[in-house]
């Protein structure tokens, strides 16, 4: 992992699957899953996916101050944030994962319904979803590219790297923390277990992972450990 540099999917099916989603969307009912089991999964509208990243933002970025114990690694960082941004934020959920300065944003209206007593919120095969994904099932089946330049970048979007003899890495971009205005390019990662060591949250700007003095984790197009940049399929 890298150094410590600072402590945390015929256009008249396409066309009637839109409808579908917007007449449900405007009845005030969950839209049905058009897309079935085998693709990635999607919110119904723009104000859900908005609501989503100011949650899966946020509570990235909490892990950097307030670590919980189902985040051990750079992949249960992004489920962790995930799946807490797609619950209610209910009065109990506060009392469970409220950090100092946390925001209260507008709740997920429409999220991916349980399935019975687990939530499959990420898809884990062509055919299959579940609740546990590793950083390649999560870029392979719940994730696309965008660039592998870091300049289109948006906040959400992941860093993904490929490890040889090793485990892939992913990193989260924050961009603006709402914890920290230092800075305005602020990147989330969990280090993962090293040995005898947990690992831990780490915090660095993008800036200065870009100069990272060991150069497979610089985030650059002309590293091949670097994959380039993804977006979720729920943003």
């Amino acid at each position: 992992m890298p150094a410590r540099p600072r402590r945390r999917t015929s256009r008249l099916l396409l066309a009637a699957a839109a409808a579908i989603l917007a007449a449900t969307s405007l009845a005030g009912e969950p839209p049905p899953d058009v897309q079935g089991p085998a693709a990635p999964p999607r919110l119904a509208d723009a104000a859900d996916r908005a609501a989503f990243r100011a949650w899966f933002l946020a509570l990235a970025d909490a892990q950097f101050y307030r670590p919980t114990p189902d985040v051990t690694d750079c992949s249960s960082l992004v489920r962790h944030a995930v799946r807490e941004a797609l619950r209610p934020h209910t009065p109990d959920w506060w009392r469970r994962l409220g950090v100092d300065g946390l925001p209260s944003y507008p709740d997920v209206r429409h999220p991916p319904p349980s399935s019975g007593p687990g939530w499959p919120l990420f898809r884990t095969s062509p055919a299959t979803r579940g609740e546990f994904a590793d950083a390649r099932t999560l870029i392979r089946f719940n994730a696309s590219p965008v660039s592998r330049q870091v300049g289109g970048i948006r906040p959400g979007d992941l860093l993904y790297y490929r490890q040889q003899g090793g485990a892939d890495h992913l990193m989260v971009y924050v961009g603006r923390s709402v914890f920290d205005a230092a800075a305005s390019d602020w990147v989330v990662y969990h280090t993962g277990p090293d040995g005898s060591r947990e690992g831990e949250a780490r915090k660095v700007r993008l800036a200065d992972l870009r100069r990272h003095p060991v150069p497979r984790w610089r985030p650059l197009e002309g590293n091949p450990a670097f994959a380039g940049v993804f977006r979720l399929s729920y943003l």
